[in-house]
């Protein structure tokens, strides 16, 4: 659900228009509660304002839209207002969004201060470079038997590896800055699995489209074991 939130150098922050959208409701409706708590803030401290949201032009399907960037604190006190079933159930969402969108700061920045976590993530850097090697070779390999895309290869080999590890992708902060130890090793076989598997059925003479879904199925087993070790490690860990 991080994906609901935008980072930027000002901070944390969430569309109007999503959430309106996410809400049931018009995005008009929803900026008219945002302005009457603008009204409110300004009678209380017209000095903190600008820290809670900032309007920003966006374009949408050949439209342009004023929306609101609203900070955490904004869209609690904006979707408080709002008390309909649907509501309430995406203000649980966002709020959970932004909490997980700040550990994952947190844990980028205690990441880039470790030095086991650093060896490990150049390690990583390196595997990567590797698969993104072979996967070029799978997209000339493609391209050869007749596909008119292959370069979404490198996108869609990436995107599913991550699905097998139940990751979600993010621009910022990188998803590989905020994962742990043991989410970056579990990255690094997968992506070993990636390059040996290609490398197998391309010498095979498969098919691209065959060759592409068997690595998506051997990545959904590989992720389904460590999911099943993870939870037979589960009751041991409640244990302690």
């Amino acid at each position: 659900m991080v994906d609901l939130i935008e980072v930027n150098k000002k901070g944390l922050w969430v569309d109007s228009r999503l959430v309106a959208k996410k809400f049931g409701m018009q995005h008009k409706d929803f900026a008219n509660t945002a302005k009457k708590v603008i009204d409110k803030l300004e009678g209380l401290s017209r000095e903190s304002i600008p820290t809670k949201f900032y309007k920003e032009l966006r374009h949408y399907r050949g439209t342009d839209f004023e929306v609101y960037m609203m900070s955490r604190e904004f869209f609690s006190l904006v979707s408080m207002r709002l008390t309909s079933k649907k509501a309430f159930k995406w203000q649980v969402k966002f709020n959970d969004a932004f909490y997980a969108m700040e550990r994952r700061i947190l844990t980028a920045d205690v990441n880039a201060t470790d030095l086991a976590w650093l060896s490990q993530r150049k390690q990583g850097k390196a595997a990567r470079l590797e698969e993104t090697d072979v996967v070029k070779e799978f997209v000339e390999y493609a391209t050869k038997q007749g596909s008119k895309s292959a370069n979404y290869y490198y996108m869609h080999i990436t995107n599913t590896t991550y699905k097998a590890l139940s990751l979600m992708t993010q621009r910022k902060p990188k998803l590989r800055d905020t994962m742990n130890f043991y989410e970056l090793a579990e990255l690094l076989l997968a992506e070993r699995l990636v390059r040996g598997a290609l490398k197998k059925y391309m010498a095979l003479g498969r098919n691209y489209k065959d060759i592409y879904d068997s690595v998506k199925d051997d990545l959904i087993q590989f992720g389904t074991g460590l999911s099943l070790g993870h939870n037979e490690q589960e009751p041991m860990v409640r244990a302690y």
